[in-house]
């Protein structure tokens, strides 16, 4: 019988080998999961990722054993921790997602064009029988190893030399990444100058000609003890290297002087805050995978707690893993961190560049920053001895990927909780349902932080009833109340934002006389009216028509626009209200190079002092000025046809009313809407989340959705309709074969049928909890075609 023999089954980069990359390759005795290996694939060779190593026999291969090849050699300073490995494979499972596809996310980036071959010897005297080229050879080998790259070749006869004593297993090869230069290795820091006044009269003076700058300085304001790379600098500001370079130039981004390191001393933790840390520091002590719901109001301290607790565990000798929503990845985030924890700090960032971001993946991997700072994506970081995890933020919608492998943070991170017996600390001042709900059930201990740690109150908020007004047609986009406190506010020399959650002038055009409505050829909804572009655009794959004039179903001349945008706001501002300098902020202002920067900096500054906006305007920056914020329409994400509309208008809604009274003077909101009794709405103006919590989680229970089922969206999508239906139906058929436990909804179109000539239907799972999902990838195998692609998205956040 056949001795066995060892493999490694190597998993490759997806984009470069596909989606399925995992090959099987004859392993060396020294071989170890997670390390990184030079692999052949085909007539090149690549970086490939152990995944596993096992003993066969070799007719269990599926191919002839003279077909196997070997790893070639080990790549020095790329291995992966064994728990990284094993989170890869919980992400594959958990999304059912292919593991390359997976892996991908804790590949570190850049390594392509920094990998060296390495020669080096394997003895330290040099044995007899040797030629006179390969004595010299091995001598200098013991000397110094040698380095091959792509810049510097090897004379071919010290090449010939080193191959002969390679056979005779006198020198090996390794491969190691380059180290970088010293310029780049050395880094300059800059941090903003402590002279207040200096940065608020450049803010002042170049709002207008400068706005990239300012908008820089006031991201950083409030970080002053803190240095930063100019990588980071470029992310933070999201700006180019010109505009750091005018900004060094200004004296306004100066070196920290050598040695001087500024260290606040910590606020002393209230009651709450100590019972909180003290909790939290019981369980990194004891090792234990508790999890806990921070609740309290905004400004409550939590950072304070989860930075208490930090100290902790790098006590201890563990890491810390802060993960934040990726719109909260902030300068003065980062600061906070780094004025606690130095230079044992790390933030690994997508906007950072390659090289950054692979320096600070390296310093990971060694233990030089035991504390890394990111958002979800930082999960993957390569961490081998975690005491504390934080989830900051932990209702926001970007801890969901969207894409594959569409993974829930959450999940994840209790995974790697569980993995190495450390606290997981979920924080927010509106939790998500199924949080809280689990806090309530005691599956996680909730903490509470009911008082605000500084003096600022939260605003007072008012609801506007718009029904008695659209009763007797006297509606316009402000109400009496909301144009009054307007006009006071302006008055007074104050600022104020007001919120539409919707672009454009109007959402539709119709015509009058025959009711046709002008809608995108692409995809299955209404176009908008962009007056000052005079066009109708689509907002999901921008196809844009000019403005007609005549309808072209009956040639009729009553076209008009319907619906209320934030264009339309600020024109009716510009129309109503003589002090207003009004401005507006969403994504068509954005995406125009350099309008966001203008923006910002120029209501700053006071030169402007009406913000239009929508979502874009809820979170960021904090403008002391603003008194009042005005909703214009909270129905609209009340009318989402999605079972966490509610939950997601509650939050926003407490979000945009946080955009008041962040100064020293009191703020007020005011919300306009057509449901005034509705329990999301009444309960942002109460800042009481526990009261819309208990009304909601009772309707949830009763549609059967999270927290009391966990959901599988199946999704079809082709260019072709009947295709579409076809497979769609298949694929209910086969889950309800399948999965006779569960309750199968659908096929139905989704909410958006039509989405850049793919046509989309789907079906909803609903599992009873701690169901496996491995069922539903069983049920649909095979059953993606070239026409229809099938896409499945466990515990999804969207279900558009």
């Amino acid at each position: 019988m056949a001795e066995r023999i060892l493999v490694a089954e190597v998993g490759l980069d997806s984009r470069l080998a596909g989606s399925e990359a995992v090959y099987t390759y004859a392993a060396q005795m020294d071989a170890k999961v997670g390390e990184a290996w030079m692999v052949p694939l085909g007539p090149r060779r690549t970086v490939g990722y152990v995944l596993s190593i096992k003993s066969i026999f070799p007719q269990e291969l599926g191919f002839p054993a003279e077909h196997l090849k070997p790893l070639e050699s080990r790549v020095d300073g790329l291995s992966l921790p064994a728990a990284t490995i094993e989170l890869v494979h919980e992400t594959a499972k958990q999304t059912l997602t292919p593991l390359p596809i997976c892996l991908s996310l804790a590949t570190p980036p850049g390594i392509k064009d920094r990998l060296v071959k390495v020669w080096r010897s394997t003895v330290e005297e040099i044995p007899a029988g040797l030629s006179t080229a390969q004595d010299e050879a091995l001598r200098g080998l013991i000397a110094k190893p040698l380095t091959e790259s792509k810049g510097k070749s090897i004379p071919q006869g010290l090449m010939n030399a080193l191959k002969a004593l390679k056979k005779r297993g006198l020198v090996e090869t390794v491969t190691t990444l380059q180290a970088r230069s010293q310029r780049a290795e050395s880094g300059a820091k800059y941090q903003i100058t402590t002279d207040g006044k200096l940065v608020d009269s450049y803010i002042t003076k170049h709002a207008k000609k400068r706005p990239a700058q300012v908008v820089t300085l006031m991201r950083l304001q409030g970080s002053e003890a803190v240095s930063f790379s100019i990588d980071e600098l470029k992310a933070l500001g999201q700006v180019s290297d010109a505009t750091i370079k005018s900004l060094i130039a200004e004296k306004l981004l100066v070196e920290p002087e050598e040695g001087h390191s500024v260290h606040k001393t910590p606020p002393t933790p209230n009651n709450h805050q100590g019972i909180a840390i003290q909790a939290i520091s019981q369980a990194i002590s004891s090792h234990t995978a508790e999890r806990f719901l921070l609740f309290g109001v905004t400004g409550s301290g939590k950072t304070e707690v989860f930075l208490r607790c930090a100290e902790e565990a790098l006590q201890a000798g563990r890491q810390v893993l802060y993960l934040v929503p990726e719109i909260a990845l902030t300068a003065q985030v980062i600061a906070q961190l780094r004025e606690r924890f130095g230079e044992r700090v790390a933030v690994l960032h997508s906007n950072l560049s390659p090289g950054e971001r692979m320096e600070n993946w390296l310093r990971v991997a060694s233990g030089d920053a035991p504390v890394v700072l990111g958002p979800r994506s930082a999960l993957f970081a390569p961490l081998s001895n975690l005491g504390l995890i934080v989830m900051d933020e932990e209702h926001e919608a970007s801890y969901k990927q969207e894409n594959a492998p569409r993974y829930q943070t959450k999940r994840l991170a209790g995974f790697l909780a569980e993995k190495f017996g450390c606290p997981l600390v979920l924080g927010s001042a509106t939790p998500s349902i199924e949080s809280f709900y689990q806090a309530q059930a005691g599956e996680i201990s909730l903490l509470r932080l009911p008082t605000r740690a500084a003096t600022a109150q939260l605003p007072e908020v008012f609801i506007e009833d718009l029904r008695e007004a659209y009763k007797d047609r006297t509606a316009s986009v402000f109400s009496p109340s909301l144009a009054q406190a307007l006009t006071e506010t302006l008055e007074r020399g104050e600022q104020a934002i007001l919120f539409l959650n919707r672009r454009a002038f109007a959402p539709f055009v119709t015509c009058r006389d025959c009711g046709h409505k002008f809608e995108c050829p692409h995809c299955a909804v209404s176009l908008s009216l962009h007056r000052k572009d005079k066009k109708l655009r689509c907002h999901h794959c921008d196809y844009q028509m000019p403005v007609p004039e005549i309808c072209p179903t009956c040639d009729g001349e009553r076209v008009s626009a319907f619906g209320i945008g934030a264009e339309r706001v600020e024109q009716a501002v510009t129309d109503q209200f003589p002090l207003a300098k009004v401005t507006r902020l969403d994504r068509d202002v954005a995406r125009k190079k350099g309008a966001l920067e203008d923006t910002i900096a120029r209501f700053r500054t006071g030169d402007l002092n009406v913000l239009v906006g929508t979502q874009m305007v809820a979170k960021g920056f904090d403008f002391p000025n603003v008194t009042l914020v005005g909703v214009i329409a909270a129905d609209i994400s009340l009318n989402i046809p999605d079972f966490r509309a509610s939950e997601r208008t509650f939050q926003l809604l407490s979000q945009v009313a946080g955009r008041a009274g962040r100064g020293e003077r009191p703020g007020k909101v005011i919300i306009q809407t057509l449901s005034p009794a509705h329990p999301a709405i009444l309960m942002a103006q109460l800042h009481d989340y526990e009261s819309f919590y208990a009304k909601l989680i009772q309707e949830r229970r009763e549609a059967k959705y999270p927290p009391f089922y966990r959901l599988v969206n199946v999704l079809f999508t082709g260019a072709d309709r009947k295709a579409v239906y076809e497979v769609s139906a298949v694929g209910g058929q086969r889950l309800r074969l399948g999965l006779p436990e569960a309750e199968i909804l659908g096929p139905v179109d989704c909410p958006l049928p039509k989405l850049s000539n793919l046509y989309r239907r789907h079906v909803l799972v609903k599992l009873a909890i701690g169901s496996e999902t491995a069922p539903v990838a069983k049920a649909l195998e095979g059953l993606s075609t070239g026409q229809v692609r099938v896409i499945t998205d466990v515990d999804p956040f969207n279900l558009n």
